[in-house]
């Protein structure tokens, strides 16, 4: 599993960041946390907003590594992503170093962040992107689904305007999801716990207003 560096940023930047979320979105992290303490864990999620990571990683209560487009992670603030330990993907193909990371990262006890319908713009899937049913069954990390409901409409190009823009976010966790290891996953496998994953990510979004 890839160390965080520095281990500073990382500690400033997440402590930031939860300050940010207690200011501008009320965001709480949860208590008892919604993750299990120790092991590895798929946090997967509905996506509306770029403030979403920023939510679920003031929540949830352990480091969370995200999955986030190449192209977005290339950037000014790529210092960030990578005191974070985010996980480059290269939209609209399959990308193997990206899925390797991720298995690697879950097998050393860590937590991958996935937001399955895919990016806010382009390249997105509502039925949700089957990567996530591949890496439940093919490491039997447990999947913790989650909701993040914003009470307005969100920026979907500007971190700053998302950043800055007040606007209550409530994160809403479901219950630890199992799906039995496969060393070679087939595709109806795969579509299946996938579909089932988003069917209680529905459950979870539709189960409140703010």
């Amino acid at each position: 599993m890839k160390q965080r560096l520095p281990a500073f940023n990382y500690t400033w930047l997440s402590w930031l960041n939860r300050m940010v979320c207690q200011v501008m979105y009320q965001v709480q992290a949860e208590m008892p946390p919604p993750l299990p303490k120790k092991g590895p864990v798929l946090v997967v999620s509905d996506h509306s907003s770029l403030g979403d990571p920023l939510v679920l990683l003031a929540s949830a209560g352990r480091p969370i590594s995200f999955l986030m487009a190449q192209e977005i992670y290339a950037s000014r603030f790529q210092w960030v992503y990578e005191a974070f330990d985010a996980i480059p993907v290269r939209r609209g193909r399959q990308d193997i170093n990206a899925v390797r990371r991720m298995v690697r990262q879950l097998r050393g006890n860590g937590v991958v962040g996935i937001f399955p319908e895919g990016g806010l713009d382009n390249f997105r899937v509502e039925e949700g992107h089957p990567g996530v049913g591949y890496l439940a069954l093919k490491t039997g990390a447990p999947i913790v689904p989650a909701s993040v409901v914003w009470d307005k409409e969100r920026s979907v190009s500007s971190i700053l305007k998302t950043l800055f823009i007040p606007c209550k976010a409530t994160v809403r966790y479901g219950a630890p999801l199992s799906f039995p290891r496969e060393v070679k996953p087939r595709r109806a496998q795969v579509d299946e716990v996938t579909s089932q994953v988003m069917g209680v990510i529905k459950d979870l979004r539709d189960s409140g207003v703010i």
